[in-house]
């Protein structure tokens, strides 16, 4: 049977925060009043209680040193993606930052299907290496599948497509951030034939050209 000491012993831990920190210093004050919990509170309480024990005072304490060695790579990769997505968005800013993340809910972000997805394709080999000449896939739509680099007028933007569309381009540089949670989604910076400036593309949209 829960008592107010173990209650009190949980609120003494720096791992308990936020909502439930007030939820517990809720049910404390109830019970201080001598009013029962109802089954759904009595519910609730276990969860909270069993997910501020001293293993995760320990876990808290030590997250900074094992969030640098384990997880930073792997967080800045996540924060690249989660920026852009209603979620996590607060958190990525946080990880972009610099600081360290809240242990559970990174834990929460890092473990999720997309986050998932986005690591595989940080993780694996570019499937072309830098020179390689690469022309549009017939899944290659125009604007959609194209990031410019720079603030471009639309006429500037629209040569530079229509000459990737025609001519190819060459891999100038891979790089490291993963803007989307689906398959060859590794990203490459292009110069396409012709142009000055590049462009940027999701390998899922180019294939290897006939030179």
């Amino acid at each position: 049977m829960t008592t107010a000491k173990d209650i009190e012993a949980t609120l003494s831990r720096s791992v308990c925060g936020g909502w439930d920190r007030g939820f517990l210093e809720s049910i404390l004050e109830q019970l201080e009043k001598g009013r029962a919990l109802s089954v759904k509170q009595k519910q609730i309480l276990g969860k909270v209680l069993a997910r501020n024990t001293d293993e995760d005072e320990y876990k808290h304490e030590n997250w900074a040193s094992v969030y640098e060695k384990t997880y930073r790579d792997a967080a800045n990769c996540l924060a690249r993606y989660h920026i852009n997505q209603p979620y996590y968005r607060e958190m990525a800013r946080d990880i972009i930052a610099g600081r360290t993340p809240e242990r559970s809910r990174f834990l929460r972000m890092h473990d999720n299907k997309y986050s998932k997805r986005v690591l595989r394709e940080f993780e694996r080999e570019p499937r072309y290496e830098g020179g390689a000449y690469l022309v549009p896939r017939a899944s290659f739509s125009a604007y959609k599948s194209v990031e410019f680099v720079g603030d471009l007028v639309w006429a500037t933007q629209n040569r530079i497509l229509q000459n990737f569309q025609k001519r190819g381009g060459f891999v100038i540089a891979i790089m490291d951030d993963i803007r989307s949670a689906a398959k060859g989604a590794k990203r490459y910076k292009l110069l396409p034939i012709g142009e000055t400036m590049p462009i940027i593309v999701e390998e899922r949209y180019v294939k290897l050209g006939k030179k």
